[in-house]
C-alpha cells in the first residue's frame, strides 16, 4: 500500500494536471495523475513522472554576493542580503528599479510581489514571462469579451464535433488535453481536427487536414474565413444582432481578403480556406485552441481577434463552442488574476482605471495616489532603458531570461550593465549576470495555489521542505518590506493568510474566488462557461468585434536572410530545462538543440541530416545540429529552451520586434541565413542538350516573347519595375545567353559578361534568389502557351533556363550576401 504524501497540480505545462505525490513500498517518493482532480481525471505526461529525483539537483546553496561581476560570488547571509537590497531600493528613484517574475510561482507568491511593488516600491515596472507568450491572448480576450479568461472548459471537448490548432502543438506541448481530444475522436470518428502550423508537427500528424500556413499570416487566414461566412450567409444574425456590436467594422476588413488573395499571402492552397469556413459554419460544435504560434508575433493582438471573430460570427459560445488559449506555464492564469503584468492589479484590475486604483489603494492601506496611472515598462522594451541607464535594478523571480528574452545579444548586453537579483531555486543561465543570488524554495516545497488554462484552481500541498538555505518568495519580499519600514503590511505568517487576503479583491468580480477555501480546491471559478448568460464584462453588455488589421512581420524575406526561423518546445522538455534536462528518461532524443529544415532546402543547401551548420541572423550566428523534417518550404524551426551550457541559445537569432498592443515579443518569425554547406553543382545531360539544340530553330522567332512573357509574373511578386526599357534588355539578353549556350557554346567571355549585366540589372531591380524559381516556371508555362511542343521538350528547356538561371542568381546572391552580412557584422 502506498502512502499518498501530498496532491498538487503539476508545475510545468497550463493543463493543470492533478498530481498525488506518494511513497512506494521501498520508500521512493513518486508521482501519479490524481484520479479525482475535475480537470484532468487522472491522465499527465512523462514531464513530471521523474521530478522527485533531480529536485536537489543544481540548487543554490547559500545567498550569493559579488558588488562588481567580474568577481567570483562570496557566501554571504540573508540577513545581509536584505540589507544590500532595501540600500539599493532606498537609493534608487522608484521608476529606476525593474521586476521580472514569473507563471511558474504560486498566485500567493504573486499577489505578494505585486503589492510590494505597485503599492509600497510605487512603480509600475514589474512585468512577467507572461509577455512573451500569453500577452497577446490577454488583448485578445478583453478587447472581445471585456476580460481576461478563457470562455470554455475541458468538459467541451468531450461533446465538441471540431477541433482547430492554430499555432498549438498541442501534442507534445499540452498532451493531456490533446489526448483528450484523440479519445472524442475515437468515440466520434467524424469529428474533425485542423492544424494550422508551419511545421508537419505531432499534432499534424493526427490531424484530418494540415494547413501549412506562412509564419505571420494567420490574421488574413481568418479574415478570410469571416470574408466566405459572410458572402455565403453561413453566420449567426440571431446572436451577432443580440449578443455583440461591431459586426460591420470587423467585416469591411474581412473583405479585403478574399480566399484567392489571401491564399497568396498565406502560402497556402485556396481549397483550404473554403474547408475551414465550412467547418466553421457547418459543424454542431467547434473549439479553437491556440498558443505561441498566434501569440508570439507583432500582429498577435490581431490573431487572436480575427480568430475571436469568427466565433463570434458563428455564435460559436457555450454550446456550440469557444475559442481557447491554452497556457504556457502552470499558473500564467493565476498570475494574470493579481495582476502581476504592468498594467495589472488583483482580482483583474487596471492600473489605468481610477476606480480601480482607489479601490487596492484603501485595501492595502496606502495613500491615495500610490499606485500609479500608466502602465510600467514592459519586459522586452525594458532592455534600451537598461542600456541606456534608465533603470538601476533588475530583479529577476523564478525564471531564466538569460535563455527566453528575444535578442539575446542585446539583452545579455542590458544585464552586464545594471545591478541584477536573481531569486531562484537553481543556478541558472541568468546567474552569470547577477551581482546578487537568492535561494528560493520551489514547487514540492511550498504550499500555495495555482490555476491551470480552464479556470481551475488547485491548492499545492507541499510534501518536503525546502534545503535549510532557501525561503519561499513570498518570504523574502516580506523580509525585505520590513527593511523598507513596511513590515505591518506585510506581516503574513502563511500562505493561507495570503490567500485569505488576496480572495477579497475578487468579491465581485468575473474570478470571484471570495468565499473560497483551502479545503474547497480543486474548484473552477467562472463554472463551465465564463459567460453563461452571453452577458459580457463590456460597458454594453455585449461582445465586441473588432477589424483585425494585417500588419507584416518586422523582419523582411529577403537574401540573404531569407529563411524563416519559427521556435517552439520538444516533446519531454520544458521552458529552460531546470529540472527536465535533468532527467535523463527526457533527455534521451532531447539530448542537444537543432534546427529543422525542409527537405528541398537542405538539399539546395548541400546539408544533411546531423551536419553541424552556422545560422545567422542580423542579431547574431550559432552552431547547431541540422535536421531534415516534413516543414514548409523557406521555413526552419528551432527549440529555444537549451541553454549557454549548449553554447548557442537559439534566441540569439530571434527578433524584439513587439505587438503594439500586448508588447508580446516575435519569437516565431524571425529572417536567418544559412550559408550553402555544399554547392549545389548544376549540369545538363546531353540529351537535354540535344532536345533543345534541334528545336532552337523552331522557336527562336518567338523566343523573346516567352522570355518576357515570364518575366511579367514577377509583377505579382511585388518586382513592378521590370517594363519598358529595362524588360526589353532583359529579355535580349537572356535570348543571346541562350543562344550562345546551344549554337555556341566556347564563347565563355560573352556568356560570362551577359552573366553579370543581367545580374546588375537583377539587382537594380531588387529582384530575390527565390525568384529563379518563379521565372524558371513561368517560362515554361510560356513556351507552353506560344509553342506545341511535346511535354519532354518542354522539360528540357525548363531545364535549361534553370541551368543558365542559376549561374546569375549566383552572381546575384554573392553581391547580397557581401551587402547584408558586413553591414550585419558591424551590428553584432
Amino acid at each position: 500500500m502506498s502512502e499518498i504524501l501530498a496532491k498538487a497540480q503539476c508545475p510545468y505545462c497550463g493543463v493543470g494536471c492533478g498530481l498525488e505525490i506518494f511513497k512506494d513500498k521501498k520508500g521512493r517518493v513518486k508521482i501519479r495523475g490524481d484520479k479525482s482532480h475535475p480537470a484532468t481525471k487522472g491522465d499527465l505526461c512523462l514531464k513530471p513522472i521523474p521530478l522527485p529525483k533531480v529536485m536537489d539537483i543544481g540548487r543554490v546553496p547559500f545567498p550569493l554576493y559579488r558588488e562588481n561581476k567580474k568577481d567570483q560570488f562570496k557566501q554571504i547571509s540573508w540577513e545581509e542580503a536584505f540589507e544590500i537590497i532595501a540600500k539599493k531600493l532606498k537609493e534608487n528613484l522608484p521608476d529606476e528599479n525593474y521586476f521580472y517574475i514569473s507563471g511558474q510561482l504560486t498566485t500567493e507568491d504573486s499577489y505578494v510581489i505585486n503589492k510590494f511593488v505597485k503599492g509600497f516600491v510605487r512603480t509600475n515596472n514589474i512585468d512577467a514571462n507572461s509577455r512573451l507568450c500569453m500577452a497577446s491572448a490577454v488583448m485578445g480576450y478583453k478587447l472581445s469579451f471585456g476580460s481576461d479568461g478563457p470562455p470554455g472548459s475541458y468538459e467541451d471537448i468531450d461533446d465538441a464535433d471540431a477541433f482547430i490548432f492554430a499555432g498549438s502543438n498541442a501534442a507534445w506541448t499540452h498532451p493531456v488535453l490533446f489526448k483528450r481530444v484523440l479519445n472524442r475522436k475515437k468515440e466520434y470518428p467524424e469529428a474533425k481536427i485542423v492544424v494550422i502550423d508551419p511545421v508537419f508537427t505531432a499534432t499534424a500528424e493526427k490531424a484530418d487536414i494540415w494547413i501549412d500556413i506562412k509564419p505571420g499570416t494567420d490574421t488574413v487566414l481568418f479574415n478570410s474565413v469571416l470574408y466566405l461566412l459572410n458572402k455565403k450567409g453561413w453566420i449567426d444574425y440571431q446572436f451577432i444582432n443580440k449578443y455583440t456590436e461591431g459586426f460591420s467594422e470587423a467585416i469591411k476588413e474581412a473583405k479585403r481578403y478574399p480566399p484567392e488573395v489571401a491564399a497568396k499571402i498565406c502560402d497556402i492552397k485556396e481549397h483550404l480556406i473554403y474547408k475551414l469556413a465550412e467547418i466553421y459554419a457547418f459543424s454542431k460544435k467547434v473549439i479553437s485552441f491556440w498558443t505561441m504560434g498566434f501569440n508570439q508575433s507583432s500582429n498577435g493582438t490581431m490573431k487572436n481577434l480575427s480568430l475571436i471573430n469568427v466565433h463570434l460570427a458563428t455564435g460559436r459560445i457555450n454550446e456550440k463552442g469557444c475559442p481557447f488559449s491554452l497556457t504556457g506555464q502552470p499558473n500564467a492564469m493565476g498570475g494574470r488574476e493579481v495582476g502581476y503584468l504592468v498594467n495589472g492589479l488583483p482580482g483583474y484590475r487596471d492600473v489605468r482605471n481610477e476606480e480601480d486604483r482607489k479601490f487596492m489603494e484603501k485595501f492595502w492601506n496606502i495613500p491615495e495616489g500610490s499606485i500609479k496611472d500608466k502602465p510600467g515598462i514592459t519586459a522586452v522594451e525594458v532592455m534600451d532603458k537598461i542600456i541606456n541607464g534608465e533603470i538601476k535594478l533588475f530583479w529577476i523571480v523564478c525564471t531564466n531570461p538569460a535563455v527566453t528574452m528575444p535578442n539575446l545579444n542585446k539583452f545579455w548586453k542590458a544585464l552586464r550593465n545594471i545591478f541584477v537579483v536573481v531569486q531562484d531555486a537553481y543556478l541558472t543561465d541568468s546567474v552569470d549576470y547577477a551581482n546578487l543570488v537568492l535561494p528560493a524554495s520551489q514547487w514540492g516545497e511550498k504550499e500555495g495555489v495555482m490555476t491551470g488554462s480552464d479556470r481551475t484552481i488547485t491548492y499545492n500541498k507541499p510534501f518536503r521542505d525546502p534545503p535549510e538555505q532557501c525561503k519561499h518568495d513570498w518570504e523574502i519580499f516580506c523580509e525585505i518590506a520590513k527593511k523598507m519600514g513596511w513590515g505591518e503590511a506585510f506581516s503574513y505568517k502563511s500562505t493561507r493568510e495570503i490567500f485569505d487576503e488576496y480572495k477579497k479583491t475578487t468579491a465581485g468580480r468575473l474570478c470571484d474566488i471570495s468565499n473560497w477555501n483551502y479545503e474547497d480546491l480543486p474548484k473552477q471559478w467562472g463554472g463551465k462557461w465564463l459567460y453563461k448568460d452571453k452577458k459580457f464584462p463590456t460597458p454594453s453588455g455585449k461582445a465586441k468585434f473588432n477589424p483585425a488589421v494585417y500588419s507584416g512581420p518586422s523582419d523582411k524575406v529577403e537574401y540573404p536572410y531569407s529563411i524563416i526561423l519559427t521556435t517552439g518546445r520538444t516533446k519531454k522538455q520544458w521552458h529552460t530545462m531546470t529540472r527536465t534536462g535533468k532527467a535523463l528518461e527526457l533527455l534521451r532524443d532531447e539530448s542537444e538543440p537543432y534546427i529543422m529544415l525542409n527537405e528541398t532546402d537542405a538539399f539546395e543547401l548541400g546539408i544533411f541530416d546531423n551536419d553541424y551548420i552556422k545560422v545567422r541572423s542580423v542579431r547574431g550566428q550559432i552552431y547547431i545540429k541540422a535536421k531534415v523534417g516534413k516543414i514548409k518550404r523557406g521555413v526552419a524551426f528551432s527549440p529555444f529552451g537549451y541553454g549557454k551550457i549548449y553554447h548557442f541559445p537559439t534566441n540569439i537569432l530571434v527578433s524584439d520586434a513587439v505587438d503594439p498592443v500586448s508588447k508580446e515579443p516575435e519569437l516565431k518569425f524571425s529572417s536567418i541565413y544559412i550559408k550553402a554547406k555544399k554547392k549545389r553543382i548544376y549540369r545538363l545531360s546531353d540529351e537535354v542538350y540535344q532536345k533543345v539544340k534541334n528545336t532552337f530553330p523552331e522557336v527562336k522567332n518567338f523566343l523573346d516573347d516567352a522570355i518576357e512573357k515570364g518575366y511579367t509574373s514577377l509583377a505579382l511578386e511585388g518586382v513592378e519595375a521590370i517594363k519598358g526599357d529595362f524588360l526589353e534588355d532583359l529579355t535580349q539578353k537572356i535570348k543571346e545567353l541562350m543562344d550562345i549556350f546551344i549554337n555556341n557554346p566556347t564563347d565563355w567571355e560573352r556568356a560570362a559578361l551577359l552573366n553579370e549585366e543581367i545580374a546588375g540589372i537583377y539587382i537594380k531591380l531588387k529582384i530575390q534568389p527565390h525568384h529563379q524559381q518563379i521565372l524558371t516556371r513561368s517560362f515554361k508555362e510560356s513556351m507552353e502557351d506560344i509553342f506545341d511542343l511535346s511535354e519532354d521538350i518542354l522539360q528540357a528547356w525548363e531545364y535549361t533556363h534553370e541551368f543558365l538561371a542559376h549561374g546569375i542568381f549566383e552572381l546575384v546572391k554573392k553581391h547580397y550576401e557581401s551587402i547584408a552580412l558586413r553591414k550585419s557584422d558591424d551590428s553584432i
